[in-house]
């Protein structure tokens, strides 16, 4: 299809324009390089209504340009034609078209983002004017905006720039770690460990950590037993033996004949590699972790009574040709009279943040919303 080229009555340059560059004088061309260089800014910032206005395409003979025909902003067009002959590629119309539309999502978001960070910085200063508001309440009690204020001034933190007039996030991490105490107060309280939460917060701590390290420490582990018998078994010392050989078929095969009755120091004498336990299969005694320092194979040992084997169970070892060590684990037997669960423990902070998390803490809106998962206060979170 032969090239359009633009019509008389709506021509692409403008004959003031047109008459500097046929002028050829070096002032002419000083003026169209500055006035380009204005127009290509122009289109950076914003040129999306502009270029959208180019709706009359024409085919020229590579499919490839279009020429621009009427109602279109001369200034833009004047942009897009670097070569001064009168046609855009569809190419730079597309790019010029996305690359605008994006800057101004870009520019819309950051005004949002601006906003809404202005609005949560004015709503904070108006709360932290307000010495009597209230920062959180919680069963039993509530925190003031003084309170907290006063707290931070008697104990600023290292590097605490102004502790007069702390940020949002110095306040409300102030405030996160008095409603913690708090809340720690209230739930010993509640298990019959009198704490007196309307007390200052030293005294509030001072009752806290004597509970903790005291009577409630016990009082934790036999919660945790409990809740998760397994907790005593990983404070037991285990006396263990295990068949060592390299294919799941030859640990399958050693532990069927331990399972006939074949005495299994004689079975592990004669399959096992070398050098991964004693010459009778023998591993020692110890709790499960302290054995092998956590993962399957001591987990295995939890359900196991004395007599018991375990699966097979694959671990990558380099000391297999195969790469593969195949184990099964035999409890020899379990030495409960030795239980120490202080060995696994302290237990009183877990119980504890356990029971915190069920309360229910309301904090005042402009500050953030309280987490009962991590038991903090989360800032507001923005766009």
């Amino acid at each position: 299809m032969p090239q359009t080229t633009a019509t008389p009555s709506a021509p692409r340059i403008p004959d003031a324009d047109r008459s500097l560059a046929a002028s050829g004088s070096e002032a002419a061309v000083t003026a169209r390089s500055g006035r380009r260089r204005a127009l290509r800014r122009k289109l950076a910032i914003g040129a999306v209504a502009g270029l959208a206005a180019l709706m009359a395409f024409a085919c020229a003979d590579d499919g490839d340009v279009v020429t621009i025909d009427t109602a279109v902003d001369p200034d833009l067009v004047d942009a897009l034609d670097t070569d001064d002959d009168g046609v855009v590629s569809r190419d730079a119309v597309g790019d010029a078209v996305e690359a605008a539309e994006l800057e101004a999502q870009l520019e819309s978001e950051r005004a949002e983002r601006d906003a809404a960070r202005a609005a949560q910085e004015a709503a904070f200063g108006a709360l932290l004017s307000d010495g009597a508001a209230v920062a959180a309440s919680f069963p039993g009690g509530q925190v003031l905006v003084h309170d907290v204020r006063k707290n931070i001034v008697d104990s600023p933190v290292t590097l605490m720039d102004d502790p007069e007039n702390p940020t949002h996030e110095e306040f409300v991490s102030r405030l996160t770690s008095m409603i913690q105490l708090r809340l720690a107060g209230v739930a010993l309280d509640g298990l019959d460990f009198p704490v007196d939460v309307s007390a200052s917060d030293e005294e509030i701590n001072a009752q806290v950590q004597a509970h903790l390290e005291g009577a409630f420490e016990e009082f934790a582990q036999q919660r945790s037993v409990e809740e998760d018998p397994s907790i005593e078994r990983l404070a037991t010392p285990h006396c263990v033996s295990a068949l060592a050989v390299t294919t799941e078929a030859d640990a399958n095969s050693a532990s069927d004949r331990v399972r006939a009755g074949e005495a299994l120091p004689d079975v592990a004498a004669a399959v096992n590699l070398p050098g991964l336990a004693g010459a009778d299969g023998t591993i020692g005694c110890g709790q499960p972790f302290s054995l092998f320092g956590g993962g399957d194979l001591a987990l295995a040992l939890l359900d196991l009574k004395p007599g018991g084997l375990t699966e097979p169970l694959m671990l990558p070892s380099a000391a297999s040709p195969t790469g593969e060590l195949w184990v099964v684990l035999h409890l020899d037997a379990l030495l409960s009279d030795e239980t120490d669960l202080s060995s696994i423990g302290p237990f009183a902070g877990h119980v504890l943040t356990e029971i915190m998390s069920i309360y229910e803490v309301s904090v005042a809106p402009g500050l953030g919303a309280w987490n009962a998962d991590s038991l903090r206060v989360s800032l507001p979170i923005l766009p």
